[in-house]
């Protein structure tokens, strides 16, 4: 019997805020289960829940309750230095605002991953020109983030992103600093590494953006309130 990539069981996530402790539910009892290899989209407003989501798939936060299986495996047992192995080995992280480090070139930028995992530095300078020349920006390697364009940069990063392999990436607002011409390009990039059978899930609150994947989520007010599929292309189905 197979097993989903991700599986969540009544996950709930309260954070406390100012000296008054006042509480703030982010999540309210989500379940959901996303197989290997889909690509979906999770919409909703500011405040919906949608970021707070994104970061527990990711291993940056933990649910305050709740289940979260990745692979099968229970996330929330593991010990910081566990979860920063998952994150490094099984999730590539794209951002809206790119995260690229200035003083570094686009390739140094590339390298960064392989180099928290102690990968050997010509391996992970060619597995970097590699991930580069996959999304477009070869001819890029040496330029440093100031002489790039933002969807140039939005290109390096996700070439950051796919450098280590991982079976999961993870957008949040992947378009959200780019005008429409890039927007496009860079969804057509997260297409194309689905289709490699890589499983992409992206935040975002562009129905534009949406539209471009099979399945989407809905949240309102901590709750998934519609979990829809269409044709990527937007027509629903």
């Amino acid at each position: 019997m197979s097993v989903s990539m991700i599986q969540l069981r009544d996950v709930t996530k309260v954070y406390s805020m100012g000296r008054g402790a006042v509480k703030v539910h982010a999540l309210r009892g989500v379940s959901l289960q996303v197989e290997e290899g889909e690509f979906l989209a999770i919409m909703g407003h500011s405040g919906s829940g949608k970021s707070t989501l994104l970061n527990i798939l990711g291993c940056l936060d933990r649910p305050t309750s709740g289940e979260y299986l990745l692979h099968g495996r229970p996330v929330q047992g593991l010990s910081s230095n566990e979860l920063a192995e998952v994150r490094n080995r099984t999730i590539g992280f794209v951002f809206q605002s790119f995260n690229l480090l200035p003083k570094l070139n686009a390739l140094g930028n590339v390298e960064l991953p392989m180099v928290y995992a102690g990968v050997p530095p010509k391996k992970r300078r060619e597995a970097a020109m590699r991930a580069l020349e996959m999304v477009g920006v070869g001819d890029r390697a040496h330029h440093k983030p100031s002489e790039l364009s933002g969807g140039q940069q939005q290109r390096v990063a996700i070439a950051r992103a796919i450098v280590s392999e991982p079976k999961l990436v993870l957008a949040d607002e992947p378009t959200g600093n780019l005008d429409t011409a890039a927007s496009r390009e860079i969804m057509d990039l997260l297409t194309d590494m689905n289709r490699r059978g890589i499983t992409v899930i992206v935040v975002t609150h562009e129905p534009e953006v949406a539209a471009c994947t099979p399945r989407v989520l809905t949240f309102r007010d901590g709750v998934c309130v519609e979990d829809r599929r269409q044709a990527a292309g937007g027509a629903a189905s």
